[in-house]
């Protein structure tokens, strides 16, 4: 009882308190075939998508230069320890 006296005021206050930081765009509601709007899909993403064809070419290049560079390592390592 003691601790419904002391909890509830703290919850209500957390409850009622709104400092939040609000959207940048107003959210109006979308659906699976709605238009997306203007700076809320793409708003907090640190790149560009407006050229699909230079964003996919810069995800591929960053992609495959993660993929291979642990190869490329191991393989400079075999070759300076076998050199001498």
């Amino acid at each position: 009882m003691l601790t419904r006296q002391i909890i509830r005021p703290i919850v209500q206050a957390t409850r009622n308190h709104s400092s939040h930081t609000p959207a940048p765009v107003k959210f109006t509601g979308q659906g699976p075939s709605s238009f997306v709007h203007d700076g809320w899909a793409s708003a907090r993403l640190p790149f560009h998508v407006n050229n699909k064809w230079l964003f996919a070419t810069k995800a591929i290049t960053f992609l495959a230069l993660g993929f291979w560079a642990p190869f490329v390592v191991v393989e400079y390592q075999l070759r300076k320890a076998n050199s001498q």
